[in-house]
């Protein structure tokens, strides 16, 4: 699907407009390397296995060069307005349209992030503390929600086939099945 598919669709714009405004924890309308890097930091002190430490860090610089910047050249002082973050989403998601698997490895690294007791399940709490992590503030409500949007089966845990195949539903699919609708960063904000 084309980066300008994306675009047309209004609930597709509303999902990274969501995941734009919980990404921006210090709420000045950019997203920055910093502000990535301080995630990372928060996944990092989360984690009880310190073996992931480097791979979080290098994810989370990954994410913000070749996701949020566009692969364009990035330094400390970077910072991606919403419009600019929105076309380099679009052109990243349409790229990893054709390789499914690409965007399923990537929720697998996520995954164990989150899983961090190393149950095979991301319980609600810990899916909390993740959604904490990345906006730098808890709100119970809208993690709860996200929680269960994407436990599907309602049993009180996400399996790992939960978490991917809501964040892959949430990421690549540009229109909505009202019967399915993870919203993995919680409700979505107006579009």
């Amino acid at each position: 699907m084309s980066p300008e598919k994306f675009l047309s669709s209004n609930v597709w714009v509303a999902r990274m407009k969501t995941y734009f405004k919980v990404m921006d924890a210090d709420q000045n309308g950019f997203l920055s390397l910093s502000e990535y890097e301080e995630i990372a930091e928060r996944l990092v002190q989360n984690q009880k296995d310190r073996s992931k430490d480097e791979e979080i860090r290098a994810v989370f610089r990954s994410l913000f060069n070749n996701f949020v910047a566009g692969g364009n050249q990035v330094d400390p002082e970077t910072q991606i307005p919403y419009e600019e973050f929105l076309a380099n989403a679009a052109k990243a998601v349409s790229l990893m349209q054709s390789s499914r698997e690409v965007g399923k490895r990537k929720n697998e690294v996520f995954f164990d992030f989150v899983d961090t007791d190393g149950s095979g399940e991301i319980s609600r709490e810990e899916y909390r503390k993740y959604l904490a992590i990345y906006s730098g503030g808890e709100d119970t409500d809208r993690a709860d929600r996200a929680f269960d949007s994407i436990d599907v089966d309602g049993n009180g845990s996400i399996t790992r086939a939960e978490f991917i195949e809501g964040h892959l539903h949430y990421w690549f699919e540009s229109t909505s099945d009202p019967s399915y609708s993870p919203l993995p960063y919680g409700p979505l904000v107006d579009s």
